[in-house]
């Protein structure tokens, strides 16, 4: 019994680590240059905002995440603008791959 709980606890203190607060590396677009997107159709513009300690980041993020629900493949940096907030444009393509 006692083997039993403390396999719970470790398990359940191992969940707890998993699940923070950061973001999910996994994302569905890829970041990409010009000349990896030839072949593509780009068909939008998304921008995002980022602030604090980490807006760079952020920004990037939120421009991904309107990237993925526009269902892009690909993401192209084209502006950041590194002031109070800092923000990011890119281009999305959707490639056939």
């Amino acid at each position: 019994m006692l083997r039993l709980l403390i396999a719970l606890l470790c398990c359940c203190t191992l969940s707890a680590c998993v699940s923070s607060d950061e973001p999910q590396l996994y994302h569905r677009i890829n970041e990409a240059y010009d000349f990896e997107v030839t072949h593509c159709d780009s068909f939008a513009m998304v921008t995002g905002i980022g602030r604090g300690e980490f807006a760079l980041r952020d920004a990037k993020l939120n421009a991904k995440k309107h990237g993925e629900e526009l269902n892009g493949t690909h993401i192209v940096w084209s502006q950041v603008d590194h002031g109070d907030p800092t923000r990011v444009v890119a281009v999305i393509y959707k490639c056939l791959q």
